[in-house]
């Protein structure tokens, strides 16, 4: 995902002219929500991966599971729609699969509820910087992509056309300036990714409590 948004990005802002000249386009708010993707993407790849102890990484992977359960239930009711199988007994599945993992029966609940992304994207970021500064960048991206004054008052350049005693006319441009430092933190926690991914791979496990004789 966060690759297919680093893609978008990259054809949003590049063109080839038939001359063969490059071209480079900056736009206000929609690039900061493709930045925003891969920053958001590619923190939840090293959320789920960074934990050094494998079941608090598989209870992680299925706390987002159990989330997409009702995210997925929800669009069906509004649909109108028919599930193949009922909310509760996927429910029932992904805490049978934490119990088998090797967490405990009473600890289940807790284990299966997902944090926010603030929270994901704080602790990814806390593996190639200071957290607050990844979510400062994403929430920026965020305040862009929802339209919101403040992202664009704070992030985007402007120019005074006009202005009187209450009220100021300005033009509003792109900033090249957050797109960089926003896409360097997404790359940067994408190569983080890709590094945990290759260190968990080939590390070997012991199996689950349940499984030990």
């Amino acid at each position: 995902m966060a690759g297919d948004h680093l893609h978008a990005l990259r054809t949003s802002i590049l063109g080839i002219e038939p001359s063969g000249q490059v071209t480079a386009t900056l736009h206000t708010h929609a690039q900061a929500t493709l930045v925003r993707g891969v920053i958001e993407n590619a923190a939840r790849a090293v959320w789920l991966l960074a934990p050094v102890d494998r079941l608090v990484r598989v209870q992680r992977r299925l706390a987002l599971q159990h989330k997409d359960v009702r995210s997925s239930t929800n669009l069906h009711e509004l649909l109108g729609a028919k599930q193949p199988r009922t909310r509760k007994d996927r429910e029932t599945e992904l805490r049978q699969l934490a119990i088998q993992a090797g967490t405990p029966a009473q600890a289940v609940k807790a284990a299966l509820r997902a944090p926010e992304y603030t929270h994901i994207v704080r602790e990814a970021g806390d593996h190639i910087g200071p957290g607050a500064y990844t979510v400062a960048l994403w929430s920026g991206c965020s305040s862009l992509a929802h339209g919101d004054i403040s992202g664009a008052l704070i992030f985007l350049p402007r120019q005074t056309v006009s202005q009187d005693e209450n009220m100021m006319l300005a033009q509003v441009t792109g900033s090249f300036s957050l797109l960089r430092h926003c896409t360097a933190a997404g790359l940067t926690l994408l190569h983080s990714a890709s590094s945990l991914y290759r260190q968990r791979a080939s590390t070997p496990h012991s199996p689950p409590a349940a499984e030990r004789t």
